[in-house]
């Protein structure tokens, strides 16, 4: 078995102002889509379930669903 090696970069952003606010509307809204899927788990929906409904509702992509669900 192959293990992967995983190299964490840490940095410092310094967007210019439309980059901030791009950032903080997908931050807000990846938060949104994180606290809609947790309170759908808590009624009995399943990942698979919830991972199609978020990208439409939120429109975000399969990556950031499948990091808040």
């Amino acid at each position: 078995m192959v293990m992967k090696q995983i190299i964490t970069i840490q940095a410092r952003l310094f967007p210019k102002k439309e980059e901030k606010e791009c950032l903080d509307n997908l931050m807000r809204n990846w938060n949104s889509c994180k606290r809609y899927a947790y309170n759908r788990l808590l009624e009995g929906k399943t990942r698979k379930e919830l991972k199609k409904e978020l990208q439409s509702f939120f429109k975000l992509n399969s990556r950031y669903v499948d990091d808040a669900i």
